[in-house]
């Protein structure tokens, strides 16, 4: 009889939501409010206006945006309604490290693969940091479509020999 070790290497969650991306359009309102804090004319004022102003309504657009998509991920993967497949990662394709950074692998003849740059909520392995999946290990994956939403790594902890043939 075999008993695992279940290590979750990744879930879908709250610190998997694309926050830089979302935040990334507030790096102009500091400029804005300086402008209108600090205003040499009149003119600098209505310009402090016009970039806070357009900071707040694109990161407005980018939350509503990214928002909805995750919740509807999120939402399938807390009730369950997410695919399920167990089993060794097969043709693993890392990303290069210069060019594209598409990476692909498949566990039980399934496809996934993804770009390890992409803002999404999903997994998606930035290469850089040289991600932790690899050929020849041992998985359990729940998915959504393209969307993978957890990986665990299974580990025997305890194996007995006498045991195996039940």
């Amino acid at each position: 009889m075999t008993q695992e070790n279940v290590q979750t290497i990744f879930e879908l969650g709250f610190h998997s939501f694309p926050w830089a991306r979302v935040a990334g359009t507030l790096i102009f309102l500091p400029i804005g409010l300086f402008f209108m804090r600090f205003p040499k004319s009149r003119r600098f004022a209505l310009w402090g206006v016009l970039i806070v102003s357009a900071a707040s309504f694109f990161f407005l657009i980018s939350l509503l945006a990214f928002v909805g998509d995750f919740l509807k991920l999120r939402s399938k993967y807390l009730s369950g309604k997410s695919a399920l497949v167990e089993g060794v990662v097969e043709k693993f394709h890392p990303a290069p490290p210069i060019g594209p950074a598409r990476e692909s692998f498949s566990v039980r003849g399934i496809l996934f693969s993804y770009n390890a740059l992409d803002d999404t909520p999903c997994f998606h392995n930035a290469p850089l940091h040289h991600g932790p999946l690899r050929e020849g290990l041992r998985v359990r994956i729940h998915f959504d479509e393209k969307c993978i939403q957890r990986i665990d790594v299974l580990q025997n902890a305890y194996f007995h020999p006498s045991n195996s043939q039940q």
